[in-house]
């Protein structure tokens, strides 16, 4: 599997996991939030840095099961990642590739603002 499925494949499971808002077990997200930082913090953390910083907050809100805070870090990293994005164009796709990541990222935050409306409001 090459890392843009394996981005793909991680978004999911971290959507899935924070749709059904745990049960008490923040475990399953945050599992797939440290792989993304081992991996990120590996790079280029001018670049990175801001990608970083917004894992590292929605883990917290993940660690508080706070889908509306969830729904707005999924947001900021489908923008960062599409910015990312932005000079990268070639044969392979790998730019379109990221943009479609970009995308996925901010549907889930969408469909994680539809889960915050039926919680109670968290810090």
């Amino acid at each position: 599997m090459n890392l843009i499925s394996e981005a793909e494949a991680g978004i999911r499971s971290l959507f899935d996991a924070t749709q059904k808002g745990f049960v008490g077990d923040a475990s399953a997200g945050q599992n797939q939030i440290s792989n993304w930082l081992q991996y990120l913090r590996s790079g280029d953390q001018k670049v990175l840095g801001p990608i970083v910083h917004e894992l590292e907050t929605l883990n917290t809100h993940i660690g508080n099961n706070n889908a509306a805070g969830m729904a707005a870090a999924f947001q900021r990293m489908g923008e960062l990642t599409s910015q990312s994005a932005l000079g990268t164009h070639n044969f392979q796709g790998n730019g379109d590739k990221i943009r479609e990541l970009s995308q996925k990222l901010i549907t889930a935050a969408g469909n994680l603002r539809l889960v915050a409306k039926t919680q109670p409001a968290q810090r």
